[in-house]
């Protein structure tokens, strides 16, 4: 399977696991942001192109499946496709002495970019007229805090898909033909 129908699944995924999943994780009446956590995951495999376009896809197909409009999602997710690996990058230059330090590294810029979000969802909020208090930032932590946290499963969910080859299952598939084929000779003896 090529690269680019691996990305549009795994955009399809993002978009289903925001919209069904997400519902089911709250925390206090926060759900978190698998789709951010999930275009952090990817991007490490790609580069900030990568990022731009399966963060444009994503969005889209999750701005079609809620009903929005405005396409604030769109700005948003194609933002920190595009940002996830420049600042990924960054750190990883500024925390050079440190070991090990890629997950963690993953961790806080998943934290910055689900806080630049819901920011940016903060100052949507507060144009159409809705009143801001403390509350609302401290769910907007609780938010970045949750969806970080969640970034581990996406690590491995994307890791899965991205390295995951046809041969394989295509050898799974034959040894699996062969076990029937036995099975049924032995119930014609």
């Amino acid at each position: 399977m090529s690269k680019a129908l691996r990305l549009l699944l795994l955009s399809m995924l993002g978009c289903i696991m925001q919209t069904t999943l997400s519902g089911y994780l709250r925390i206090a009446g926060v759900a978190p942001d698998l789709m951010i956590a999930l275009l952090v995951a990817i991007t490490s495999f790609g580069g900030s192109y990568t990022g731009f376009c399966v963060g444009s896809v994503m969005a889209m197909f999750y701005d079609a499946s809620v009903g929005y409009v405005l396409a604030l999602n769109l700005v948003g997710y194609t933002f920190i496709g595009w940002a996830a690996p420049l600042i990924r990058r960054f750190l990883q230059q500024k925390l050079r002495r440190l070991k090990h330090k890629s997950v963690l590294v993953m961790m806080v810029t998943c934290f910055f970019l689900t806080c630049v979000r819901e920011i940016l969802y903060i100052g949507y909020l507060f144009l159409i007229g809705s009143e801001i208090g403390v509350v609302t930032l401290l769910r907007m932590l609780l938010c970045a805090g949750y969806s970080t946290v969640l970034l581990l499963p996406m690590i491995l969910l994307v890791r899965r898909i991205m390295t995951w080859h046809l041969g394989r299952a295509r050898k799974v598939r034959e040894d699996l033909n062969d076990d029937r084929k036995d099975a049924a000779t032995e119930t014609h003896r």
